[in-house]
């Protein structure tokens, strides 16, 4: 396969994924702080037993995947490779929190 042709499930809106629309702008730095905050969290104090690190990390990682268009590209050529129906759950729960942030 030629470098420039992208796989048909990395495309936006081939795998039933919609682009939604970006949110507002201060809703969006809200989102990357937190999630900056959560990922930063999880993995500074993940080998500590109180606070799982499994579910900080993918949460910050989520909250980042709605402020940026471009990680969640990412975060689906990541997941969709390895874990099809989850992509599937995931995206319907993105869905869900654009709407109420919207």
């Amino acid at each position: 396969m030629p470098q420039t042709e992208r796989h048909q499930d990395l495309q936006p809106g081939r795998s039933g994924d919609e682009e939604l629309p970006p949110l507002r702008v201060g809703v969006r730095i809200l989102l990357f702080a937190l999630g900056s905050f959560l990922v930063l969290f999880g993995l500074i104090f993940g080998p500590l037993p109180l606070i799982p690190a499994i579910v900080l990390v993918p949460a910050g990682v989520a909250l980042l995947s709605l402020a940026s268009n471009r990680l969640n590209l990412r975060l689906r050529a990541f997941i969709m490779r390895r874990w099809p129906n989850a992509w599937h759950r995931i995206q319907r729960v993105r869905a869900w929190l654009h709407r109420r942030l919207s």
